[in-house]
Formats: C-alpha cells, sequence, structure tokens
C-alpha cells in the first residue's frame, strides 16, 4: 500500500505558492506520504533539479514524481479547465486546447487527470475546472476529492467518475506546508517509475481519502 499526493505547486516554478521544495519533502514524509508529484503551472520540473532537491532535503523513501498543471482554451480562447499531466517529457505551458493537450500526451503514453473539475469559483456561477464539459472528455481519471469541494461539488466528481468509467483521485493542490497531504490517494499497490503511475491511474485500484490525519512537523 502507497499514499499519493499528485498535486503540490511549490514556489521554485509557482509564484502563487508559498512551499518551499527542499522543506514540502520533509513534511510529505512526516505526513506519511510515500509518493509526490510536482504539478506547477505549466512547466515540468527538469530531472536533475528533482534529484538535487531529493539529495538537498536527505529524505530517500519518498517519489518524487514530475507532473504539470496546464490550463486549456479553445481556439476562440474560452477556459476549459485546469488538467493534472504525468508522463509526458517537455513543460506544455498554457496556452493549447484539451484536445491539443490530450492528443500530445496519449500519444507517448502519459495521462491527463481533471483538476478540480467542479471546484467552484467565487460567486459561484463558473468553476476553476473543467465543470460539465469533463464527462466529454477522454480522460485518464479526475479529482474527485480537494480541498474546496463541498458536498455537491463531490458528488458531481463522483457521479461524473462513475459516467467515464474512469479512476478518481484525491489531491492536496498544496500552495502551503500545512496543507500537504489533507487529500490523497491510497493505491494497493507499489509502484517505482513513471510508467507504474501512469498504469496505476489508469487502471488500478485508487481510494481517494479526505482530511487524513496528517503529521506535519
Amino acid at each position: 500500500m502507497m499514499e499519493l499526493d499528485l498535486h503540490i505547486h511549490t514556489n521554485r516554478y509557482s509564484g502563487c505558492s508559498n512551499i518551499d521544495p527542499v522543506d514540502l519533502l520533509k513534511v510529505a514524509k512526516d505526513a506519511g506520504l510515500d509518493v509526490i508529484g510536482l504539478t506547477e503551472h505549466g512547466i515540468r520540473w527538469p530531472d536533475e533539479e528533482i534529484l538535487e532537491i531529493i539529495n538537498e532535503s536527505g529524505v530517500r523513501d519518498l517519489l518524487v514524481f514530475p507532473g504539470q498543471e496546464v490550463a486549456c482554451y479553445s481556439m476562440k480562447g474560452a477556459f476549459q479547465g485546469e488538467f493534472l499531466i504525468y508522463g509526458y517529457p517537455k513543460s506544455l505551458g498554457s496556452n493549447k486546447t484539451v484536445e491539443q493537450v490530450i492528443s500530445m500526451v496519449h500519444e507517448i503514453g502519459g495521462v491527463v487527470i481533471a483538476a478540480h473539475p467542479f471546484k467552484v469559483a467565487d460567486g459561484g456561477y463558473w468553476y476553476y475546472g473543467a465543470g460539465e464539459t469533463t464527462c466529454d472528455l477522454p480522460l485518464d481519471a479526475l479529482e474527485i476529492e480537494h480541498p474546496s469541494y463541498g458536498e455537491e461539488s463531490r458528488k458531481k466528481a463522483k457521479d461524473c467518475m462513475v459516467n467515464m468509467g474512469i479512476n478518481g483521485l484525491g489531491s492536496s493542490d498544496a500552495h502551503d506546508l500545512k496543507d500537504v497531504g489533507v487529500c490523497r490517494t491510497i493505491i494497493d499497490t507499489t509502484i517505482t517509475t513513471m510508467d507504474d503511475l501512469c498504469r496505476v491511474i489508469r487502471t488500478g485500484k485508487l481510494n481517494p481519502v479526505r482530511n487524513s490525519k496528517v503529521r506535519h512537523i
């Protein structure tokens, strides 16, 4: 069994985050996580920089995967949602349509996950994610547990997951150390590589958990 938080931002590449990446690794391990994903906005961490922060942190038994969170827009400029990408070797930016991103990522065996598709924006008139269009996209998974979700958002996400026949994840979307791991995904197998991660997201047994007991320093 392993516990994963696959949606975390750091101040290295996300200006909206307060999280120092070296501190993140220490806190993630203290919170009982086995795997974390770095999902900066449109930017994929270079592999050598991940090795550097692992060495600097001294944390050896935590898997750190480079992902990215990509905002997508239609050809007419309409917001289509935000999506977590794993298994793609380059930064994708935030200037592509969701159809383009899905095609590019699936072509090389990566996965596309709808990030907080039913996160309600201020005022309640729109979503910070793909919203009702989520179910129409050929996605690999979606977040069904997220700190911003109320009961209605959670129900919509779960209904969408069931209707699509795909997996659901729990993720913290952490921008501050205190939030790391507050939502997470538990898997019943052991993974070691990016290929393992993508395979589990597509076809594995995932258990999304909300408000897990975290043990931060």
